[in-house]
């Protein structure tokens, strides 16, 4: 079983990406903020996050800095979720580790189709 962690600050954004994931079978959990996704990613593993950067308190690129500095999160797949799309934000993105970089709005089949390959460990390019 796929598990997927959803930390997204906009109610709506977070629904949709629940229901839409648990439609395709995924266990999905979801966080508001970027402390409590730091505290859930203490817990029990995860197999994909859809991070959301601009989020109250802890932003998203720190969530994945913390991430990417533990090796008990190496095989964590993270897809950064953001409307800050200059080349400077996705720069910022890679730089902090993120697997995937997807700019708000997007297509949502876009998204099933990276969080499907990430689950069957298919590189996403």
């Amino acid at each position: 079983m796929i598990r997927i962690l959803i930390a997204e600050d906009d109610p709506a954004v977070a629904t949709m990406l629940e229901m839409t994931f648990a439609l395709e079978g995924y266990t999905t959990e979801v966080v508001t903020d970027g402390a409590a996704a730091v505290d859930r990613l203490a817990g029990a593993p995860v197999d994909v996050v859809v991070l959301d950067v601009m989020m109250p308190g802890v932003d998203g690129l720190e969530v994945l800095r913390r991430l990417r500095g533990d090796a008990a999160w190496d095989g964590t797949r993270v897809i950064v979720s953001t409307a800050l799309a200059s080349d400077a934000d996705v720069w910022a993105g890679w730089s902090a580790g993120a697997d995937y970089y997807l700019t708000k709005p997007f297509d949502l089949d876009h998204l099933r189709e990276v969080v499907s390959r990430m689950a069957l460990g298919v590189p996403v390019t």
